[in-house]
């Protein structure tokens, strides 16, 4: 049964030619991504099996290629994404041959090169910014309503409705529990990974609403309130569920350069925004040392205990990475120290599968990735709020956050999807990348309609 999500790729493939790419990407490729578990794939007999979200990206990807693959200049960003696939899946295959290494080898073209391709390309072409904000944020704003549920019931809906598409897979996620609440994890999976989403989709949201991207209210229910405003409120409870300390710290800081851009004097405020995030890393760094400075006989606390877990793994571990520094111990072949199966730091985790090279390339896109989006957006009219220190805010919080998780799931497609947009919007034109500037990306004057899904 869990062959069905193949269909994905047909559906993308004719909503591509019948309607074009970016209809395909608006109406098929983000709401899979945001809706189906990627912890469930197509189980097919001699060949690699895929996601629903990759099945997508199958039917897609060539016809966006076809169409805008002319157009297409070689950035330094696009070589960085490149070789960070080839070093991954080169990686794996010396460690453990094609046979094992072909999945990881789908994985890096469906969910890595092919979500940052497609954003760079169609995003820019069909001037989407707008729309491509809106169909994340209303589908993640969606998914926080239905975490009120979760939260409650501490069930899971999200798998145990697509799970009956894809039986015996799924079972080693289950709900997780902290300080009594259960920890909202939806379709993503881990709660840390849907915290991690829900602050993508709130950083995006807070750039629609201060552009005045949305209907005053709902069009398909009543409601007496603001719908920005609305939206606002849950997607920031839908973070507060997941109860993920990593994605809230990340975030925090991420926000204090998304507040550069609606700053008067964005140099200024520039200066005192890293001023800021530098002193909150020395103190935390202080805090978090005596925190761990756990005296003989004192009891610890649960977030004690995690804390000093990942001090320990770290320390641990460091010198195992090492060994193989140039290219890791492959995917799931790394050593195991007896009681610490689990890396809960992905950039150690990445270095002991595939390399320092690989875990430097991720850091690289992170940040120079901010570093662009901060720069293009200091270029940017006053007055207005520049898509640019959105991007540089989620990077950031990305960053941050996978300090203390691994990245997985729906997580690496939506990265590499936000940093080819990033690019996208990078390489426009700065008078049509302005808030207030080209029609493309003004708020438009009715919803947008697909198959009868209003955005």
């Amino acid at each position: 049964m869990s062959l069905i999500a193949w269909i994905f790729v047909v559906i993308a493939a004719v909503v591509a030619v019948r309607h074009g790419p970016g209809r395909a990407l608006l109406a098929v490729w983000i709401p899979v991504l945001l809706l189906i578990p990627d912890a469930f794939r197509a189980i097919t007999p001699g060949i690699p099996d895929p996601t629903s979200s990759q099945a997508a990206m199958l039917g897609l990807l060539p016809f966006v290629l076809m169409r805008y693959g002319s157009r297409w200049r070689l950035t330094f960003m696009d070589l960085l994404v490149f070789s960070y696939a080839a070093t991954v899946f080169y990686s794996d295959l010396i460690a453990r041959g094609y046979a094992d290494a072909q999945n990881l080898l789908i994985n890096m073209l469906l969910s890595v090169v092919g979500p940052y391709l497609v954003a760079r390309l169609v995003i820019r072409e069909e001037s989407l910014h707008v729309q491509v904000a809106r169909r994340i944020v209303i589908i993640m704003f969606a998914l926080a309503v239905v975490g009120l549920f979760e939260a409650k019931m501490g069930f899971n809906p999200s798998h145990a409705i697509f799970g009956k598409f894809f039986p015996g897979q799924g079972g080693g996620w289950v709900t997780t529990f902290r300080h009594g609440l259960a920890r909202v994890a939806g379709p993503f999976s881990h709660a840390i990974l849907a915290g991690i989403m829900m602050v993508i989709a709130y950083r995006i949201h807070r750039w629609l609403e201060w552009g005045g991207h949305w209907e005053p209210r709902f069009t398909w229910f009543t409601l007496p309130w603001d719908k920005a405003k609305i939206i606002t409120f849950m997607l920031f409870l839908g973070c507060i569920l997941t109860v993920a300390r990593g994605p809230w710290v990340g975030g925090l800081i991420g926000a204090m350069l998304v507040m550069v851009g609606r700053a008067k004097d964005r140099r200024k405020a520039l200066r005192l925004a890293l001023l800021a995030i530098v002193l909150v890393g020395i103190v935390g760094g202080y805090g978090l040392a005596q925190y761990l400075d756990i005296k003989p006989g004192q009891v610890m606390t649960m977030s004690q205990e995690s804390a000093l877990y990942r001090k320990e793994l770290f320390e641990k571990y460091f010198d195992i990475a090492v060994a193989h520094a140039w290219l890791g111990w492959g995917l799931t072949t790394w050593p195991k120290v007896l009681g610490m199966p689990s890396i809960d730091n992905y950039y150690l985790l990445l270095a002991l599968m595939h390399g320092i090279p690989a875990m430097l390339m991720l850091v690289t896109m992170m940040l120079l990735g901010a570093g662009q989006m901060v720069a293009r957006g200091m270029k940017e009219p006053p007055g207005s709020s520049p898509l640019g220190f959105t991007f540089a805010g989620i990077f950031i919080a990305v960053f941050v956050s996978l300090g203390t998780v691994y990245m997985g799931e729906q997580v690496v497609p939506m990265f590499f999807f936000v940093l080819g947009w990033a690019q996208a919007w990078r390489l426009t034109d700065a008078r049509s990348a302005a808030i207030n500037g080209d029609e493309s990306i003004r708020p438009t004057a009715q919803p947008i309609v697909f198959r009868g899904v209003i955005t």
